[in-house]
């Protein structure tokens, strides 16, 4: 609906953790069982929640630290467990982007910090949120505030780093680099809409929230300014058939509308009739409505009389 620089290359952040994910489920399900084994001389960096190794978890467990904590030993977890080996999971993360149709996307890492040729755009990110949403499970976990674990020993509550879970964004991925500034790809379920808001390069504010700001904007802009036009209604009067002594009216069986911005002026043309069909169209898409042969079969019947006064006038 709303797109700037969507096909700029820029550094994802967090948001790499989506495709993390997906990669995690292509191998496991959510009931499995993982033991955690860390890379060898792995260095605890960023937002993390100091996995140990050694220590088993169920798979949705292991998604709710990487989704909804943003822990980045999550990430590596999750590639260790799949690939035994962080470079194969990467190229993994890759070989799904393509298949994805992600043509601008390289991933250098599974959490997503800054690195040389971490990159991709918005219209891939965007390609990989719609991805991540078929599966209702993942969202199940993106829509939780917070979650408790006692994986470190003791059991503890871990909270969303989306902090406008409670406007209705129930998804689907926060992030924050230097490279990247405030970064969120969020999912709305509220008003019968499904509106997915990605943003990136937010400014880095001192309390970190422009990202949701901008998000917000975004949203109300979709929510208030698109939506569905209705050029027929079910049962509205389509076309009429007239005579000297009768008149019938049918209707539209189904309707026909369109999904625009709402700013726009559309208008309905009737293009021709052919094959007992009425062919209509307008800027968007087009509509056939099929005639009922009784309706257009009229058979002109004149008495001698009636034709001779005819001549006569």
């Amino acid at each position: 609906m709303y797109s700037k620089n969507i096909d700029v290359q820029i550094a994802p952040a967090s948001i790499t953790k989506i495709m993390t994910a997906l990669v995690f489920l292509d191998h496991f399900e959510f009931e499995d069982l993982i033991t955690i084994s860390l890379p060898e001389n792995y260095e605890y960096a960023g937002k993390v929640a100091y996995l140990k190794n050694g220590v088993t978890i169920t798979v949705e467990d292991l998604l709710e630290f990487l989704l909804i904590y943003s822990a980045n030993d999550a990430a590596y977890a999750i590639a260790m467990a799949v690939s035994n080996d962080v470079d194969l999971f990467v190229d993994k993360m890759n070989k799904k982007a393509e298949n994805l149709g992600m043509l601008d996307t390289n991933f250098v890492n599974p959490d997503g910090l800054d690195e040389a040729n971490h990159m991709t755009t918005l219209s891939d990110l965007l390609l990989m949120s719609l991805d991540f949403i078929e599966n209702y499970k993942l969202i199940a976990i993106t829509s939780k505030s917070s979650f408790s674990d006692d994986v470190s020993g003791n059991e503890q509550v871990y909270y969303s780093t989306n902090q406008i879970i409670d406007k209705g964004f129930i998804g689907i991925k926060t992030g924050w680099t230097a490279n990247a500034g405030l970064t969120f790809a969020g999912l709305n379920l509220d008003n019968d809409r499904q509106i997915i808001t990605i943003v990136n390069k937010s400014f880095v504010d001192e309390l970190k929230t422009n990202h949701f700001i901008d998000t917000e904007l975004l949203y109300y802009e979709s929510l208030n300014n698109f939506g569905y036009f209705q050029n027929f209604k079910i049962d509205q009067p389509i076309y009429s058939i007239r005579n000297s002594s009768s008149q019938s009216v049918s209707t539209s069986k189904d309707e026909w509308k369109d999904f625009l911005n709402l700013k726009d002026k559309l208008s309905i043309n009737f293009i021709k009739f052919n094959e007992n069909t009425l062919n209509f169209d307008n800027t968007i898409s087009s509509r056939r409505v099929r005639v009922d042969s009784n309706s257009y079969e009229v058979i002109w019947k004149f008495k001698f009389l009636d034709l001779f006064s005819i001549f006569a006038n």
